[in-house]
């Protein structure tokens, strides 16, 4: 075998001006593709990010086509521009705190009234028609057994006789409601009643269906304070029989 051309006649390794050059050039070369590399790869970290970015705007366009456009277009919300101040008022209805509400006003006390003096009963009083205390002229007295005491006054009218309550007293002066209990044991007769002398009122007495049965008539005078007259009579035709008259008066 030959000597190693690469090899001195020592057994060390040399290498010559031409092989020192290709392996300087192919050193070189190798970091430029090194270095061509690591540039690659700066340039495509960006990119891909701009690339997901866009591919993800992709996606958002799609699913936002893929909706179906049920409502009107008129009805969408106005979009508003990208950095638009917003209009807010201070102190706005949309901004301002509701008020709390306010607590209604206190109810006013009840009126209180004075206490009133309670109205004075009336006093009833009955005066009997054959009294001694009133004035009987030309009248006569019966025996009634369905009359108060058993007795009435007739023999009153065509001028004959009259009859007249005396002492007939109100406490205060004003209207007064007398009840005249009479007998009648015919068809209606009248009678007339006044009040310490003015005009006369003329009452028609219904029959009672007989004599000694007893009817009621009732009226309505003005008596004044004190005592009172009270006078049945009838100057035409004949008035019924009286047993008593009761006064209501206050």
């Amino acid at each position: 075998m030959g000597p190693d051309p690469g090899r001195g006649l020592d057994g060390i390794w040399r290498i010559g001006p031409i092989r020192l050059l290709v392996v300087v050039a192919i050193g070189y070369l190798a970091v430029v593709l090194v270095l061509a590399a690591v540039t690659s790869d700066l340039d495509l970290a960006p990119s891909t990010a701009t690339g997901g970015s866009a591919a993800t705007l992709a996606a958002t366009d799609v699913s936002a086509s893929s909706v179906p456009q049920d409502r009107d277009a008129s009805s969408a919300p106005p979009a508003t521009p990208v950095g638009a101040a917003e209009d807010v008022r201070i102190g706005s209805l949309g901004t301002r705190p509701a008020a709390p509400p306010s607590a209604p006003p206190p109810a006013p006390p009840p009126a209180t009234r004075r206490p009133t003096t309670p109205a004075a009963p009336p006093v009833v009083t009955s005066y009997e028609a054959e009294s001694s205390g009133n004035g009987l002229n030309n009248i006569k007295i019966y025996a009634c057994p369905g009359c108060s005491g058993g007795k009435k006054v007739g023999n009153i009218g065509r001028d004959m006789g009259t009859l007249q309550f005396n002492g007939v007293t109100a406490r205060t002066g004003g209207s007064a409601t007398v009840t005249i209990t009479y007998v009648n044991g015919e068809g209606p007769r009248v009678g007339q009643v006044s009040v310490n002398g003015a005009a006369a009122i003329r009452l028609t007495f219904p029959g009672t269906g007989g004599w000694s049965s007893v009817g009621t008539m009732v009226v309505t005078v003005s008596l004044r304070p004190g005592p009172n007259t009270l006078k049945m009579f009838n100057p035409d035709s004949a008035a019924p029989d009286f047993d008593k008259i009761t006064v209501s008066v206050r």
